[in-house]
Parts: C-alpha cells; structure tokens; sequence
C-alpha cells in the first residue's frame, strides 16, 4: 500500500496588475487573485482572498490524483484477469 504526500505552495507578492473579479486560471497550472492594497491590510478580506483562491486548486489536484488511481485500478483488472466475487441470490 503506497502513502501519498500532499504539498501546497502559496506566493503573496507585491505586483502592478488591477485587481481581479475573482480567481483566474493560470496557464502555467495554477490559479490567481489580485486584491487591492487596502484588502490586502486586512487579516478577513486576505484570508477570504486565499480561500477562495484555494479552492479549486484543491479541487483540481483532488480529480487529478482520484482519475489517476482510478486509471491505476482499471490497468489491475484488464481482459481476462477478473476479479472474484461472491455472488448471492
């Protein structure tokens, strides 16, 4: 049985970009928000920026990692190697 690790990497940096309406998706695999000066002074409107920008990350590398064991378990059991089961009338 394998162990998984699990790794978030968040970067807050100054930038000259206008704030956004939301989360954007990144090309380069990853999601974005842009929040003001004055949001980014306060502990709430940042926080509420983080969680909403964490979200469908979390939720992106969540479908990827259950297709990817999904696709694993398909390959187990190919043509001709079925798995036994009890059956009961």
């Amino acid at each position: 049985m394998s162990n998984y690790e699990i790794k978030i990497q968040i970067g807050i940096q100054k930038t000259e970009h206008a704030p956004t309406n939301g989360v954007e998706t990144l090309v380069e695999k990853g999601f974005r928000i842009v929040i003001s000066q004055e949001s980014a002074q306060s502990i709430d409107e940042s926080e509420k920026a983080l969680l909403s920008v964490n979200y469908p990350a979390l939720r992106q590398a969540l479908s990827a990692h259950l297709s990817e064991m999904s696709r694993e378990d398909a390959e187990r059991y190919r043509t001709g190697h079925l798995k036994k089961t009890a059956f009961i009338p």
